[in-house]
Parts: structure tokens; sequence; C-alpha cells
């Protein structure tokens, strides 16, 4: 090859990819503005709606769906969210966490899972959620990155960062599921009858659970307990951390483990999988997993409780 020709093919080259990374910087400009104005589910507007009230909010809920569907914050206080989100676990809170303002008072209940504490496999990929602001915020940007859970390309071609959400935000966009003016972040479960037989049909057929043997604490895990303590302590926060019910939870070294581990790092921690042991009735479940309703409203009120008698003191008052 002449260099007369390679010099045409490198041209042509930085032809293209100029022109390629201008046509990205247009989309992602584009689909900045149309996300910024969605405030409603989960593919962008529930994170949208907590970025707006972060800075205001007395009380916020953090966690998987089993906070999402199993605590009310208006029972706690009406200057509350809950910002529980299907298939989080701990770099997904512990990163919007690191978000909320310095100055303001506020309290944290994050909800976590002992097998997800102690599972070998755990990366924190749920932090890929928040690829919509990588390229918008930087402490977002800092912790995707320190996982290893960044695509380089997305470092030049923004818009990629869109890629498994623009169907929700456009869908969110044209035609919100509800207002989210009127939104606290808690979504009950009701249960009907049907699906109340089958999950007893589940449970009768149920297999005895594996419990896990290896009870070594996740190194991401283990690493975002002490960040989040450092940082409520340097910002005005008070983070206590808890379990939600499970139906039937017939593995309790790795509850017991946990306890032990939150003690050391002097966590506020409530183990409450076993808080409908004593009062199980199948009305206050939607699967062994996730509360009803129902049984949602009376966890929130024990939860109230401990907060008021065993944090608050006379200091606060929920309002």
């Amino acid at each position: 090859m002449d260099t007369k020709n390679l010099k045409y093919i490198i041209k042509t080259f930085v032809f293209i990819l100029l022109i390629t990374l201008l046509v990205d910087k247009i989309v992602f400009f584009v689909l900045n503005t149309i996300s910024d104005q969605v405030f409603t589910g989960q593919s962008i507007g529930k994170l949208n709606h907590f970025l707006k009230i972060k800075d205001d909010v007395d009380f916020i809920v953090f966690g998987s769906s089993r906070a999402n569907h199993n605590i009310d914050p208006l029972m706690i206080s009406q200057n509350s969210f809950n910002m529980g989100m299907d298939g989080r676990k701990i770099a997904y809170p512990a990163t919007l966490i690191k978000l909320l303002p310095k100055e303001k008072k506020q309290i944290i209940l994050l909800q976590i899972d002992t097998e997800n504490a102690f599972s070998e496999n755990y990366t924190g990929v749920d932090i890929q959620a928040l690829n919509s602001k990588y390229n918008r915020n930087k402490i977002i940007k800092n912790e995707i990155d320190k996982l290893g859970q960044n695509n380089i390309i997305q470092n030049f071609y923004w818009s990629l960062s869109y890629n498994s959400s623009v169907l929700g935000i456009l869908k969110n966009y044209f035609k919100p599921n509800y207002n989210y003016k009127t939104y606290f972040g808690y979504d009950p479960i009701y249960v009907n009858e049907n699906q109340r037989k089958i999950f007893k049909n589940i449970l009768s057929d149920e297999i005895s659970e594996k419990c896990q043997q290896r009870l070594a604490i996740n190194k991401i895990y283990n690493s975002y307990l002490d960040e989040l303590k450092l940082f409520c302590e340097e910002n005005n926060k008070t983070i206590i951390f808890f379990t939600s019910p499970k139906f039937n939870d017939t593995c309790k070294n790795d509850n017991d483990k946990l306890s032990e581990i939150m003690k050391t790092k002097k966590l506020i921690y409530y183990d409450l999988t076993d808080y409908f042991k004593g009062n199980n009735l199948l009305g206050y479940w939607k699967d062994k997993d996730h509360l009803s309703k129902e049984g949602a409203e009376l966890f929130t009120q024990s939860i109230k409780k401990k907060l008021t008698n065993h944090i608050l003191g006379k200091e606060y008052t929920f309002h």
C-alpha cells in the first residue's frame, strides 16, 4: 500500500470517528433532555425522583424489593421516601447514600440480605442500573469505575450509558404510570385469593434449603459497610441496617455471623428475618420473601417502634 492510499484511509477513519462522536453527543443530549423529565418507573424515573427530593427528606429507606414492598415510609415520617428497587444489593444504594447532602441530618434505613453478604459471586453488578448517570455525576462514575462495572467505550460514546433503559424512559415520558408528586416510593402488594392458594401450594412442596457453609463476608460488601459508616459519621446521618422477614428461614448460621460482624463494626443492625415467626399468618405474605400490604403495615409499625425507642429517644420526633 502506497503512502497516498494510507493517508486517505487514515483521514477517512478519523473523519468517521469524529462524525460518530458528534452524533453520539447529540443523541446523549437528546436522551438527557427527555430522561430529565421522567419521574416514574424503575428505568430512571424513581432515580430522578430521589435525586430531586434527596436534600429535603428526613427519612429514607434503601434496599431491594424487600425494602420497596415491605416498608411504608409515611407510617414512620411524613417527610420520607422509600428508594427500594428490584434486584438491588449494596453497591447501588451505597452509591445513592453517598449523594445525600452533607449538612442535613437524615435517618437512613438500609435493607441487606445475609446470602448476598456472604456470596463469593457478588461483584457489585447492581450498580450498572446507575449507568445513565455515568457521564453526568462524578460520584456515580467513580463508584462504577471502582467496581470495574464500567464499559470503557462509554467514556467516549456517552449515549451507550442509556443502552438498557431507552424503552423504559420513552414509555414513562409519553405515558407516566402515576403522579410522582403523590408517590413516596412504597409499592404495597395486594394479594388475591388465587395468589394465596398458589403460595400455599408452593409451601407444601418446599424443599429444605441448603445452608451456606463458608461464611466469609464478601469483600465488596465489607468495604461498603465500612465506607457507609464513615460517610454517615462525617455527614450527620444515622444509618440503620436490617434484614427483612422471611416466611421460613431454616439457615441461621449466616444470620449469627452477620450479626457478629455488624457488632464488631459497631453498626446498628436489626436481624428481623424471623419477625413473624410467632404469628406467621399466610395473609401477611405474597411469597417467601415479600410481605403483603397487611404484613408490610405490621412490619413498618415494628420498625417505627424500634427507631423511636432505640435510636431516636427524645431528641427527635417523627411527623
